[in-house]
C-alpha cells in the first residue's frame, strides 16, 4: 500500500495570523503550490500565502449556499447536501488531487475553511490523506481592532464577528 499524501490545512480567523504562520511551513518544506494570491501593500504586504484556486473555490462554494465570509451562521448539513448535489464534492477532489500531484506534502489556508471545514474534512478522508490541522489563534479583541483598522468595519460588527468567529 502506498503513502498517502499529507496536507497541513491552516486553519484560523482572518487577521489571526494564518498568513505567517503558513509562510512558516514553508520553511519546513511543506509545499504551497504556485498560484498564490499576490501581496496588497497596506492590507498583507508580505503576502497571503493562499492558493488562488482554492482561495476561488471556497467563494463560489459560500455563494452557492448563499453565505460569505461576513455571515456569522455556520454551515449546516442541509448546505453541505446542497453542495454535494450541485457537483462541489467532485470539483473539490479533482482540485486537490491536482494541487498535490508531484508534492509529497502540500499545505493550504483560506480564513473561510474554518467555516467551511464540515464541506472539506469528508473531502479529505475520500482522498486518503494523512492530514493534519494546525491552528491560529490570536485574542480576538486583537481580531477585532484589526480587521476595523483595515477594512473599517464598526466597532460593533467586529466585536460580535471576532468572537463569533474564533
Amino acid at each position: 500500500m502506498r503513502p498517502s499524501k499529507r496536507i497541513i490545512v491552516v486553519l484560523g480567523m482572518h487577521r489571526s495570523g494564518t498568513s505567517a504562520v503558513t509562510c512558516g511551513l514553508t520553511a519546513l518544506g511543506v509545499d504551497l503550490g504556485n498560484k498564490l494570491l499576490p501581496p496588497v501593500e497596506g492590507i498583507n504586504a508580505k503576502g497571503f500565502f493562499e492558493d488562488i484556486d482554492i482561495y476561488a473555490f471556497n467563494m463560489e462554494i459560500l455563494q452557492a449556499i448563499n453565505s460569505d465570509w461576513h455571515c456569522l451562521a455556520p454551515i449546516e448539513p442541509h448546505d453541505i447536501e446542497t453542495l454535494n448535489q450541485k457537483g462541489y464534492f467532485l470539483r473539490a477532489v479533482d482540485l486537490l488531487r491536482r494541487k498535490t500531484a508531484g508534492t509529497p506534502i502540500f499545505g493550504f489556508k483560506d480564513p473561510r475553511l474554518a467555516k467551511l471545514l464540515p464541506f472539506w474534512k469528508p473531502i479529505f478522508i475520500h482522498c486518503g490523506f494523512d492530514i493534519s490541522y494546525v491552528l491560529a489563534i490570536r485574542n480576538p479583541l486583537s481580531i477585532a481592532r484589526s480587521l476595523a483598522n483595515r477594512d473599517g468595519f464598526s466597532h460593533e460588527k467586529v466585536i460580535c464577528y471576532g468572537w463569533v468567529m474564533s
